[in-house]
């Protein structure tokens, strides 16, 4: 795996996150890609399941910024450790802390699970699916 992979995937979230562009990240899905979180009661696919669930995460915030503490790579897999930090739709400040997982297949992404504790972000990432 090239790690010019997993920028591409960092910079496409920022710019989620910073200005909304929702197409950028969902490019970057495989057709048969599967995305799935604490908070999303079934795994999400496709291209599609990308657009649904980038667009919920950013809908989710107010405002929002992901800092990577952590890049570690394999063949295909990249672990990212992360802290996210902002404020929540309802305008409540959050930070929380969580690790993806993202599998690459022919340039594009596979798989993407992230794994953190939702806690107080529950009631705001619950109903949005």
């Amino acid at each position: 795996m090239e790690r010019a992979q997993v920028d591409r995937f960092i910079r496409a979230l920022h710019r989620l996150e910073s200005d909304g562009e929702l197409e950028e990240i969902v490019s970057l899905f495989a057709p048969d890609a599967e995305l799935r979180n604490p908070v999303v009661p079934h795994p999400l696919h496709g291209e599609e399941g990308a657009r649904e669930f980038w667009d919920t995460y950013r809908r989710t915030f107010r405002e929002v910024h992901s800092d990577f503490r952590k890049v570690a790579e394999s063949d295909d897999t990249a672990i990212l450790e992360w802290t996210s930090r902002g404020l929540t739709a309802q305008g409540r400040e959050f930070r929380y802390d969580g690790v993806s997982v993202v599998e690459f297949a022919d340039g594009r992404v596979r798989s993407f699970r992230a794994y953190f504790d939702p806690g107080g972000l529950a009631e705001e990432m619950a109903g949005r699916h």
